[in-house]
């Protein structure tokens, strides 16, 4: 398996990659490109991140080995563990990619003073609610990166949730991800931050 921000797949546990895997949507900005389209893609990020937090903190994976079921294998335990890894990998490429944008205006990103008032409370809040669940420093010690073009944000999106998908097939928390989530939406008192939130998590997020 490729290795991830300097991570050898196998030298790190469970719970340190799921953290690794929430710390790198911190990491990640918007080139220019995308102009006030970002912040639908922005939002979507989000989504990912706070269904990858609301999993995670269902099977109470920062502090059970086993993921929440005593008689999980260690097949399903290290098959979890290597898509959490695979998820990382998604980042390190993203990355590498803005790497290839070496000079000029291609290098400017989008900042939050570009963005419409709601968005950016939506995505504060959005960002308070995974920290909180998170509850560790974080691991990883790399620079920001870009996203620049359309096409990279969509593959991003699509192979983490395909990826959350799957790890949530082999370790199911149905009642309490829907507890989770209700907690979420009573987080989110404008209406108008609710249909957002609905709109950005469609194909992302089923349960917002």
């Amino acid at each position: 398996m490729a290795e991830a921000f300097g991570i050898v797949a196998g030298t790190i546990g469970i719970a340190a990659a799921f953290t690794a895997c929430v710390d790198c949507f911190e990491y990640m900005q918007f080139g220019r490109h995308f102009g006030r389209d970002y912040q639908t893609d922005l939002l979507a990020l989000d989504c990912s991140r706070i269904r990858l937090t609301r999993w995670g903190q269902a099977v109470d994976i920062l502090n059970d080995p086993k993921i929440g079921r005593p008689n999980a294998t260690s097949e399903q335990i290290q098959t979890v563990k290597n898509t959490l890894y695979q998820i990382l990998v998604l980042f390190a490429d993203s990355a590498k990619i803005s790497q290839e944008y070496k000079t000029g205006e291609d290098l400017c990103v989008l900042s939050s003073d570009s963005m419409d008032s709601t968005f950016v409370a939506l995505n504060n809040k959005m960002k308070e609610l995974a920290i909180k669940r998170q509850k560790r420093n974080n691991i990883l010690k790399i620079t920001l990166w870009a996203l620049h073009r359309k096409s990279e944000s969509k593959n991003l999106i699509e192979g983490i949730s395909s990826l959350i998908d799957n790890i949530e097939k082999i370790f199911p928390a149905p009642q309490a991800q829907v507890t989770l989530v209700r907690q979420e939406a009573a987080q989110l008192h404008d209406r108008r931050a609710l249909e957002l939130v609905e709109s950005a998590a469609e194909g992302v997020d089923g349960l917002l």
